[in-house]
C-alpha cells in the first residue's frame, strides 16, 4: 500500500497540488490481505449481479440496493469517492445516501436520479483494461457493459479503486464511470 501511497502522492505533486489529502484518504483505509487479480473479478461480479438484483427487486428495490451496497462499497471506513456515470448537478457521491439515490431514485436532495439501476439491467460485464494491484489495494480502468431488456448493450468508461480487508471481503473506495466520449457533430 505503501507504493501506491508514494505512486499517488508524486503524480499529485507533479500536478503542482497538495498530496496530503490523498495520502491520508489512502492511509485511512485498513490494511488487510493481498489483493488479487480473482478478488477484483470477484466484487465486479457480484457488484453487476446486484445492478441486475436491484432492477429485478421491484418494490423491494430500496432494500436490495442498501444491502448491495453495504456489501459493496467501503463506507465503514469513512467517505467514499464516487461518480455515477449519468450525475450532472450532483457528480460526486461521497455516502452511503447519495450513492443510494443514483442507483433508485427517490431522495430529494439528488431530484436528477432517476434510478439507474431501475432500467432494468439484464446482465453487466466488465472487461479490464489494466489493474493495478499494491499490497490489499488494487485500481482497475476499463469499460463494463451493460445489457437491457432488448439484449442492447451501453458501454460505459470506469476506474474503480477496492481494498481487500482483513477478513478478505474487497469494498469499493473509489468509482469514476462516464459514458464515452462523443466528438461535437460537425
Amino acid at each position: 500500500m505503501k507504493k501506491l501511497t508514494v505512486l499517488l502522492v508524486t503524480f499529485i505533486s507533479a500536478l503542482s497540488l497538495s498530496a496530503a489529502p490523498l495520502a491520508r484518504h489512502v492511509d485511512r483505509l485498513p490494511s488487510g490481505p493481498e489483493i488479487t487479480e480473482a478478488d477484483v473479478a470477484a466484487a465486479q461480479k457480484m457488484w453487476g449481479d446486484a445492478v441486475v438484483a436491484i432492477g429485478a427487486a421491484g418494490d423491494q428495490a430500496h432494500k436490495v440496493a442498501e444491502d448491495a451496497a453495504r456489501r459493496a462499497y467501503a463506507f465503514d471506513h469513512g467517505q467514499i469517492q464516487f461518480k455515477p456515470t449519468l450525475a450532472s448537478e450532483q457528480p460526486f457521491r461521497s455516502d452511503l445516501e447519495g450513492t443510494l439515490s443514483y442507483f433508485v431514485a427517490g431522495n430529494k436532495k439528488y431530484p436528477e436520479d432517476k434510478g439507474f439501476a431501475l432500467k432494468p439491467w439484464t446482465k453487466v460485464r466488465f472487461e479490464n483494461d489494466v489493474v493495478f494491484f499494491d499490497g490489499n489495494l488494487a485500481i482497475a480502468m476499463g469499460h463494463y457493459f451493460f445489457t437491457d431488456t432488448n439484449g442492447k448493450e451501453t458501454k460505459v468508461e470506469y476506474t474503480k479503486g477496492y481494498v481487500k480487508l482483513s477478513d478478505g471481503t474487497v469494498r469499493i473506495f473509489l468509482q469514476d464511470s462516464s459514458l464515452p466520449y462523443q466528438p461535437p457533430a460537425k
